[in-house]
């Protein structure tokens, strides 16, 4: 080889190396510029995240009393502890605050459009492959939206990624180093579990021949070891599903109570409508509603929450022809490792439908980074195809992000979906300034976990957030849920109720009562009242007898 051909060489990998570093650096410049106001309101679920945090830091145990819990109790279920570990040292770094609690999801979206280069590369042996996942994934609304909040799912990307990365790579060590992160990636998320299981399942059978050899037994041994944990628990695992699941006892009995008479002679009935075809059919149905273009490239979602990112589409439409060359490539040419992209892909929308419910992107992080490599590969074909596509492609997709950056930061704050709890802060930090002067605080239900808002603002020693905890675990054997289902429940001198202000609020003595405006009536005088940015009156803070005081 001539002198002139290393260099040339030489100079290809100095360029990937630094558009890697320049795309990572805007990854993070994208990811953590104005985290704690952006998405402008800070839900239950990231301030429990945060508190739980914070209580493990200072105690030991979580908010509930648990020391050190592999499967941290939630609101109403068990929460996947990557994230709750995960933030203690931020918490520790910064202190309780809304840009801590976010911090490692960040860092985790950061770390993984790094990774997505390396595993592209691996998975396509093509640096413009590569090169091109790791530019679309930093500037994928979906992925972006999961960086900014505290949500568990990102950090199954990362593990996931790293783990089929070192997958890919030859020898025993990167097989355990593999089977390490897969692991890992069954603590990360709900969704992450039952596929990481059934993905492992299927490269199984399509290379058992290599894997059944004696020292490919470590690894399974490695996963065996992680996967004990989750089945001696697995009254914890199966709490969310039992709630959420297509296949719930309850779910399955409301159905065939309220499916009224059939015409239908009864065993023909019951071979046409029982619980298999009632299961199968709501799966299928949300099965085929994840890869529907309305799903991915428009705003075809009807629950329109912050993380299933709300009228927008996850992905810029420019990729849905991206897509369409990918297929024809993945069929027409025989790229490297395509089956285990073919089965990432079948794969991804399993864990989703089996939930109540159709598109919801918050609970298919399994289809990332793949989507990205995906539009990457559709990108590269048209490259090599058309001469000036890659100029035509660049200015699309600068036009498209710019679009997105003025949705993100200026249009959605204008009207930020419900529960993302816009306002809160507002309310608890003014309660938090007033409580001293008051015997009692009383939060309506309406608020969704109003004790968990108390305990993050206001930082309150965990201990006494223990003490109180222990008397709501009442709401589990009262045969409910989550802990608002309870009629009454109090941290100290905060008590959380149904609000009935002609029977009993309108009576309390040196009280100060917090609900929504139709709580009260209208001419009583507030503290602090809280609008929206339509100038609609979302929260009051009403004093009762205060000039007792």
């Amino acid at each position: 080889m001539s002198q002139y051909s290393i260099f040339l060489m030489e100079q290809m990998k100095f360029n990937y190396k630094l558009s890697l570093l320049i795309i990572t650096l805007f990854a993070a410049f994208v990811r953590l510029v104005f985290l704690d106001q952006f998405p402008n309101g800070f839900t239950g679920d990231e301030a429990q995240q945060g508190y739980s945090a914070y209580s493990i830091l200072k105690t030991g145990k979580d908010e509930w009393g648990e020391i050190l819990p592999i499967f941290p109790r939630g609101f109403g279920d068990y929460k996947p502890p990557l994230y709750t570990y995960l933030t203690v040292p931020s918490v520790g770094l910064l202190g309780l605050t809304v840009e801590a609690v976010r911090l490692p999801a960040a860092v985790i979206g950061i770390l993984s459009v790094l990774v997505v280069f390396f595993l592209a590369k691996e998975l396509l042996k093509d640096e413009r492959i590569a090169l091109w996942s790791s530019i679309l994934f930093a500037i994928n609304p979906w992925h972006i939206q999961l960086s900014r909040t505290a949500f568990e799912g990102g950090v199954g990307i990362l593990t996931f990624s790293i783990g089929l990365l070192f997958y890919l790579k030859s020898g025993i060590r990167n097989l355990i180093l593999s089977s390490i992160f897969f692991s890992l990636t069954l603590y990360s998320y709900h969704s992450w579990r039952l596929f990481i299981v059934l993905f492992i399942a299927g490269l199984i059978l399509s290379s058992w021949k290599k894997l059944i050899s004696i020292k490919y037994w470590i690894p399974g041994l490695i996963l065996l070891i992680f996967i004990l944990p989750l089945m001696i628990n697995i009254n914890s695992v199966l709490k969310r599903s039992s709630d959420v699941g297509v296949f719930s006892k309850d779910r399955i009995t409301g159905y065939f109570s309220n499916k009224g008479t059939s015409s239908l002679y009864p065993i023909v009935d019951r071979l046409l409508d029982n619980k298999f075809v009632y299961v199968l059919n709501e799966f299928s149905g949300n099965y085929l509603s994840y890869f529907s273009p309305g799903f991915i490239f428009g705003d075809d979602r009807s629950d329109n929450t912050y993380l299933n990112f709300p009228y927008s589409p996850l992905l810029y439409f420019i990729e849905l022809i991206f897509w369409l060359f990918a297929i024809y490539s993945l069929i027409t040419k025989r790229l490297e490792n395509r089956k285990i992209i073919i089965l990432w892909f079948i794969l991804a929308a399993v864990p989703a439908s089996l939930a109540v419910g159709s598109m919801n992107a918050n609970r298919t992080p399994t289809l990332l980074p793949l989507a990205s490599v995906i539009s990457a590969i559709g990108a590269v074909y048209m490259i090599e195809k058309w001469k000036y596509a890659n100029k035509i492609i660049s200015v699309s997709l600068l036009i498209s992000f710019v679009f997105f950056l003025h949705f993100y930061f200026l249009k959605l704050p204008q009207k930020p979906p419900d529960n993302l709890r816009y306002g809160y802060d507002q309310v608890f930090k003014k309660i938090l300034e007033v409580e001293s002067q008051y015997d009692q605080v009383v939060t309506s239900k309406a608020f969704t976990e109003p004790q968990i808002f108390i305990a993050f603002y206001s930082k309150m020693d965990p201990v006494e957030f223990q003490m109180a905890s222990t008397d709501w675990l009442r709401y589990e054997k009262s045969d409910k849920l989550y802990v608002d289902q309870l009629q009454s429940w109090n941290l100290g001198k905060f008590y959380f109720e149904d609000l009935n202000w002609n029977l009993k609020d309108s009576n309390r003595e040196n009280a100060l009562i917090v609900g929504k405006p139709e709580d009260f009536p209208q001419d009583v005088e507030s503290i602090l009242d809280v609008y929206d940015h339509k100038k609609k009156m979302l929260y009051r803070l009403i004093p009762v007898n205060y000039e007792k005081n």
